[in-house]
């Protein structure tokens, strides 16, 4: 297996909180692994379980993917291929376990994703979150790609200015976002297929809206945390170890996000995973 991590990148990630790292994954590893999503699609497409309706046809026709690792032999493989875990353990320096991945074809005309702290919903204690994003799909500003406020890993997790009142909103994209000032430094990150980008579960980031007329830009996301972690609250009985065998962990109930509604179960209420499939 080739060595994807040297001082060089160990700095970066130390210091700015993420890393990219052009070429891990070959073409026929990329178009595998869209072609078994697309498979998924096709058939909740069938079923009648997405439908192309509203302001947003196409933001709804291709929707959020969530935890298919679980569903697909092939999307396993992929995200337990060992240069996932070989890479994200030498940048944390120990061992590492999924919590959950996510599919994105960030179609045409989707919206951005607010900047954001990963570990405000996840809720990792003690440490944060560790997302391996893979660029399935060339990225850049105009189609949707990352963004990153470097350095914020640093920061402790904070509270968006949000009403908590509105449930919905409160626990939406939307209602995590994190405002910064203009000078903040937001840097953009492109990438080409088979490109990854590993970043810390503090660092403020998001991207941008996909403003491109034909352009999608898909990714698989797949988010980490070391197995020193005592408790969190996505997932937590359901991580799994590089040899894909379940761990499970305590539920954190006292998480940043529901600190203000004061119960962990509130986030159920919002509905928050209804538009992912």
């Amino acid at each position: 297996m080739p060595e994807w991590i040297g001082e060089a990148e160990r700095k970066a990630f130390r210091e700015q909180g993420y890393v990219k790292i052009p070429g891990v994954y070959s073409r026929e590893q990329i178009d595998q692994v869209k072609s078994a999503y697309e498979q998924y699609w096709l058939k909740l497409v069938a079923a009648g379980e997405i439908i192309a309706k509203g302001k947003r046809p196409l933001e709804r026709l291709f929707p959020r993917m969530r935890d298919y690792h679980r569903k697909n032999e092939a999307i396993a493989r992929f995200v337990l291929d060992p240069a996932s875990f070989d890479i994200v353990e030498s940048l944390i320096g120990e061992e590492a376990y999924i919590i959950s991945t996510s599919y994105y074809f960030k179609s045409p005309t989707t919206r951005a994703l607010p900047l954001h702290q990963d570990n405000y919903a996840f809720g990792v204690e003690p440490g944060t979150t560790y997302a391996f994003w893979v660029s399935l799909d060339s990225s850049d500003e105009e189609n949707g790609g990352l963004q990153f406020v470097p350095g914020t890993h640093h920061l402790e997790l904070m509270l968006p200015e949000t009403n908590p009142g509105d449930v919905r909103h409160y626990f939406s994209d939307e209602g995590q976002r994190i405002d910064v000032p203009e000078d903040a430094g937001l840097i953009h990150v492109d990438t080409e297929p088979g490109d990854i980008v590993v970043f810390d579960g503090n660092i403020i980031h998001g991207s941008s809206a996909n403003v491109s007329c034909d352009r999608y830009r898909r990714s698989l996301l797949t988010h980490f945390c070391a197995a020193s972690v005592e408790k969190l609250a996505l997932n937590f009985n359901n991580l799994l170890d590089k040899h894909g065998q379940r761990v499970r962990k305590r539920l954190n109930t006292h998480t940043k996000i529901t600190e203000t509604p004061g119960s962990v179960f509130a986030i159920k209420e919002a509905n928050y995973f209804d538009s992912w499939k």
